[in-house]
């Protein structure tokens, strides 16, 4: 990455998971400085997949706005569980994922790996996960990459040690990492868990916290060491835009646009470490 001002976004999360994304929503992002977002899809209240009214006006208003798609975040699809006809949804869930992302002109889906609840056998796991990923893959549009999300230690999938088996185990040119700082803070050094993943991040989520639980603040509200963090990056060989997944309270989404681009800007100013 060099050191002009980086390309900035938001997810659309910061209207809330369980709030309806809608164009007028999206339309109150134009100004605040952002080049891209994410489109949450996490929740199906906030965005509903296979809901082709909602897409096709989603889809429209990205026309008119000063702004594109990067990614797409994918339900939280469980493509791990222990039951076999859940896995089979989950992976119809990517699938689907991908088909919208690529309408809408994202480069990747961003999936959490494994299951959501607590795991039995990680290892066993740890290959369903393999397993039905490349599953997914074979359906998917060629050009959308499919991002991991890094996740907490208890998580399937967090470990460092675990996010690589998984790599190294699925295809390069289709699955990357998506690089959450704030699930990492809470379990791990964040820095460096970053320079592990070097050659292999496709998209952040670049949120705060105090290093216990999972708070979603906005990037330079929590504890994380945000020089240390983006000089990782910079050394990771991630190339993308710096998309926000974070809020403070009591914060417009357009403030939480707005503050994040300047603090992400001023961040790239200060030389690496």
């Amino acid at each position: 990455m060099t050191s002009c001002p980086p390309d900035c976004g938001v997810a659309t999360s910061i209207f809330g998971h369980r709030m309806t994304l809608t164009p007028g929503k999206l339309s109150r992002l134009s100004g605040t400085g952002i080049r891209w977002v994410e489109v949450a899809a996490l929740q199906e209240q906030h965005l509903n997949l296979w809901d082709e009214e909602r897409l096709k006006e989603i889809e429209d208003a990205f026309h008119d706005l000063p702004f594109k798609v990067w990614s797409l975040h994918a339900p939280f699809c469980a493509v791990a569980m222990d039951d076999g006809e859940t896995r089979e949804e989950a992976v119809r869930r990517v699938v689907r994922a991908g088909e919208v992302a690529r309408r809408f002109g994202a480069r990747c889906v961003v999936l959490h790996p494994g299951r959501d609840v607590p795991s039995k056998d990680r290892q066993r796991e740890l290959l369903w996960t393999v397993e039905n990923v490349s599953r997914a893959l074979e359906k998917m549009p060629d050009r959308v990459l499919l991002a991991l999300e890094t996740m907490g230690r208890e998580s399937l999938g967090g470990p460092p040690e675990e996010m690589l088996f998984l790599l190294d185990k699925l295809p390069s040119d289709r699955v990357g990492v998506c690089v959450d700082t704030g699930h990492i803070h809470t379990s791990f050094p964040v820095a460096p868990y970053i320079r592990q993943m070097k050659g292999r991040i496709v998209t952040v989520h670049l949120q705060d916290n105090m290093g216990e639980a999972d708070n979603h603040l906005l990037a330079g509200s929590g504890t994380i060491d945000w020089v240390c963090t983006v000089a990782a990056l910079k050394e990771a060989g991630y190339c993308g835009p710096l998309v926000s997944e974070g809020a403070d309270p009591g914060m417009s989404p357009e403030e939480t646009a707005r503050e994040f681009v300047r603090r992400m800007s001023a961040l790239w100013r200060v030389p690496s470490v």
